[in-house]
């Protein structure tokens, strides 16, 4: 390990340290190749940058995993096109040529940034002109498929039509949206930032843009003012989870559009209302690990859905709450949102069952604003 710490020490050199992306992806490989033993070496390099903070330094590698996809290859990579030579006859930069390796950084950097935005108000006006566009999604197919009703927060286009406005064809894994699309508005803030389009197929796919979904949302209806005294509210991953656990409890709900955007959705939320009480809609499988992890970093409740063994949806084991109201009813969704309870210290999540935890009372949950169910599916 001494002598490939030492040949990093060497080549990490060669990489400039303002560029938080890069930053990020060089802490990631080191720690990839020697764990916690390379935090030193991230850390001295990482003092190079003028908005180097040590308690971020030990914040950020903390976050990192190791062999989470960037490995060591990826540095070594970095550095020599910034001049390194793995052959012994290198020369460490001067920090002369450190300081102009800063200011090309920092100039990318700015212009990248530039790009971004023009990027982001770009995908804003084109949500914005497929949102003005769009009609009542009353009988949209792929509400219908999951049979849940469509709310005023809610419009579908056909895919011909968002096309001619987005100036391309929205595909989700290569393949091209069709027919009636369902409109789903996204917000980061109060700010309308893209949208997703999901076909009767299922298909989904948010419109181009760096950053415009990240930490965005989805909400059911209108989001209520005041700092959520009083307020359940309900945080799901897709729009027909948190379209059946509003209907089966009367909540406000609101979707994040993907696990892994759940705990950053959920932290939004706790700032918008802290002294609401925050319930995790968490899907069953992968999706309860980031559910139970967002339900812990803003003291919340997690709900998950109950299956008999062996049942199926479509030909899948079914995972989320609309998966259960469409199996079991709406006052199955309802009692599971009911039976929310702070996510459980430790992981060890199957299929199909709750992991062992502290639950709540009904009366305790009642008391946290829970109004009762609100009929069957059909």
């Amino acid at each position: 390990m001494t002598a490939e710490l030492s040949r990093i020490r060497e080549a990490i050199q060669f990489i400039p340290a303002i560029d938080r992306d890069t930053w990020v992806r060089m802490g990631m490989a080191i720690k990839s190749e020697l764990g916690d033993a390379g935090f030193d070496a991230w850390d001295a390099w990482s003092q190079q940058a003028e908005s180097y903070k040590p308690a971020t330094a030990r914040e950020v590698w903390k976050s990192i995993k190791a062999g989470g996809g960037v490995n060591i290859g990826t540095l070594y990579h970095e550095a020599k096109a910034n001049g390194w030579r793995d052959d012994g006859t290198h020369q460490a930069p001067t920090p002369e040529e450190i300081a102009e390796r800063r200011r090309i950084a920092a100039e990318r950097a700015e212009k990248e940034e530039a790009d971004e935005a023009r990027e982001r108000a770009d995908t804003a006006k084109k949500a914005a002109a497929i949102w003005k566009a769009g009609t009542d999604p009353a009988g949209n197919p792929y509400l219908s498929r999951k049979r849940v009703s469509p709310v005023a927060t809610l419009r579908e286009i056909d895919a011909g039509a968002a096309a001619a406005i987005l100036g391309y064809v929205p595909k989700s894994g290569g393949e091209p949206l069709a027919g009636r699309l369902l409109v789903v508005p996204v917000k980061q803030g109060d700010r309308l930032s893209t949208l997703e389009l999901i076909d009767g197929d299922k298909r989904k796919a948010a419109l181009a843009g760096r950053g415009t979904k990240a930490g965005g949302y989805w909400a059911a209806q209108p989001l209520p003012d005041g700092n959520g005294d009083g307020l359940t509210l309900l945080i799901g991953e897709g729009v027909a989870t948190v379209l059946s656990a509003k209907e089966a409890t009367g909540h406000p709900a609101i979707a994040a559009l993907s696990s892994g955007n759940l705990e950053v959705v959920a932290k939004a939320m706790r700032g918008k209302y802290p002294a609401a009480c925050l319930v995790i809609l968490g899907d069953l499988g992968n999706g309860q690990v980031t559910a139970d992890a967002a339900a812990k970093a803003v003291n919340g409740l997690l709900a998950l859905p109950q299956f008999a063994e062996g049942v199926l949806i479509d030909d899948k084991p079914p995972t989320d709450m609309n998966d259960q109201a469409q199996l079991c009813g709406l006052e199955a969704v309802g009692r599971a949102i009911a039976s929310a309870a702070a996510p459980a210290s430790a992981n060890g999540f199957t299929r199909g069952r709750k992991p062992a935890r502290k639950r709540f009372s009904p009366a305790l949950f009642r008391k946290r604003g829970f109004r009762g169910f609100r009929g069957s599916a059909q």
